[in-house]
């Protein structure tokens, strides 16, 4: 079997999510990519995390053409390709639906005012990707802008979160859980009135926003 090591860890980052509530029973998706052979492992369309095998996992190349696997990749699968073809840094990728990270994009901010964790994790300010369609080439083009040259995530309006990660998917699942934890402090901070520290200039600094 091709890529076993990166389908079996795949299927263990897809049941963490699951347990974590940032996904639904199929949603979102996962991918790792092997550089030296351009091949890579990305979860199959529709397939629950709960019930899902190392073998259910796809293999296809940066053109999303199947190279071993029985079912469709994911609908998300452009989004992948296109971020591993702009970032040949990246080796894994995440893309979830953590529930306030989407409802706070649907805001119409930016940019994630964000926490020294979440700064770190993804290299600068999390910003948000304008809206597009699920599983279009428009959502996939967003997603690459947002997360530009040097950046590991961002979210997508009205939809999830990506992370791509230059070591391993399981970093990139962590930076998904991060940005979830940097919403929720923005929505308390907020809740909670008065004056609210934010960390702007730093952002900037670490080349994030800056408008």
């Amino acid at each position: 079997m091709l890529m076993q090591k990166q389908r079996e860890d795949i299927v263990r980052v897809g049941k963490l999510l699951y347990d974590r509530g940032l996904v639904q029973l199929c949603g979102g998706n996962i991918s790792i990519c092997d550089r030296e052979t351009g091949m890579v492992a990305i979860k199959p369309s529709g397939k629950a995390y709960i019930d899902m095998q190392p073998e259910d996992v796809i293999v296809i190349d940066f053109n999303g053409k199947v190279i071993e696997g029985k079912t469709s990749p994911s609908i998300e699968t452009p989004m992948h390709t296109e971020v591993y073809k702009a970032r040949p840094d990246i080796k894994a990728i995440v893309h979830c639906h953590p529930p306030l990270a989407v409802a706070w994009s649907n805001k119409g901010k930016k940019y994630l005012r964000s926490v020294i964790a979440a700064m770190y994790m993804t290299n600068g300010a999390i910003m948000v990707a304008p809206y597009e369609d699920a599983g279009t080439k428009a959502l996939a083009d967003s997603a690459v802008k947002a997360i530009g040259k040097d950046g590991y995530g961002c979210i997508l309006q009205a939809h999830g979160v990506i992370c791509g990660s230059a070591y391993s998917v399981f970093q990139a699942m962590e930076m998904c859980y991060v940005i979830e934890d940097a919403v929720k402090i923005a929505i308390v901070s907020e809740l909670m009135g008065g004056e609210t520290f934010y960390i702007d200039e730093q952002l900037g600094q670490a080349g994030g926003y800056d408008g």
